[in-house]
């Protein structure tokens, strides 16, 4: 069976590497530039093929793959001036693999199944470094046909976990999200007061990793200390899991005196 084409939106800091895997995998894939335009150089050496823009991406792809900041940018590629959802033909799937509302998800799953076009939630976990390893979390949520479909390609990025219909993939990644982030505020204050007390960093960071503190962001933490520059999107997954708990009634009380601090991720 020919392997799918891809259409991929959104070389970012997660979406090249991601992207490229699919190519060295030997699947064919079309991007378009959406923000950075290094990136497309650096994937043409890999065999990536150009468009203009999303619509044309999705025009030539059986699996549409997005992976932008925000909803915003979601909606941008998806239903701008040269959007991806006009070009999209019946019997491909969309492939959602920002971190977004579950509503959102469920909406949209909706609307394109009146065109027979599946859609997919499947948020990732694991970093940059998780992306290029193809060590990847692929936090899935829609129809389990849908997601056999594009498990091939999918597994070159890391492992599935089918987590329910469509929207579950993106309430697993908040959970997931704000166990994560909330950790980072707390690891700070157990450093300060190590610090405080004279303690060789290196000597705690090494006892807390083989100890009961360990976690992705104590093994990470060199990462997670030179990427000031996502605090904003941290902040908004952050938001979106208050979101989705008030939502159902549910309270979020250490979420929500964290996010009233003027740095919450300290």
């Amino acid at each position: 069976m020919p392997k799918p084409t891809i259409g991929f939106i959104g070389l970012g800091d997660m979406g090249e590497p991601m992207a490229a895997r699919l190519l060295e995998h030997g699947y064919s894939v079309l991007s378009c530039v959406h923000r950075r335009r290094e990136a497309m150089e650096r994937l043409k050496g890999k065999g990536i093929v150009e468009k203009a823009d999303p619509r044309q991406v999705a025009g030539e792809a059986d699996v549409l793959m997005s992976i932008v900041i925000d909803q915003e940018q979601t909606e941008n590629a998806l239903r701008g001036p040269t959007g991806a959802l006009e070009g999209m033909r019946p019997g491909t799937i969309l492939i959602l693999m920002s971190t977004l509302a579950p509503t959102y998800c469920q909406t949209l799953a909706a609307e394109l199944l009146r065109r027979q076009i599946d859609l997919l939630d499947c948020p990732v976990s694991g970093a940059p470094m998780g992306a290029q390893k193809g060590t990847l979390a692929l936090i899935a949520g829609g129809e389990k046909f849908a997601l056999e479909r594009c498990r091939p390609a999918l597994e070159t990025m890391g492992t599935i976990y089918h987590c329910g219909p469509v929207g579950m993939g993106m309430v697993a990644k908040l959970a997931n999200n704000a166990v994560s982030l909330m950790t980072i505020p707390l690891v700070r204050e157990a450093r300060a007061m190590a610090a405080a007390y004279g303690m060789d960093m290196d000597t705690l960071m090494t006892v807390m990793r083989a100890g009961s503190a360990n976690s992705f962001v104590l093994q990470a933490w060199k990462w997670v200390e030179a990427s000031g520059d996502k605090v904003p999107v941290a902040l908004k997954d952050l938001r979106l899991f208050q979101q989705a708990a008030s939502a159902k009634g549910v309270p979020s009380v250490m979420l929500d005196t964290q996010l009233t601090r003027e740095a919450p991720l300290g």
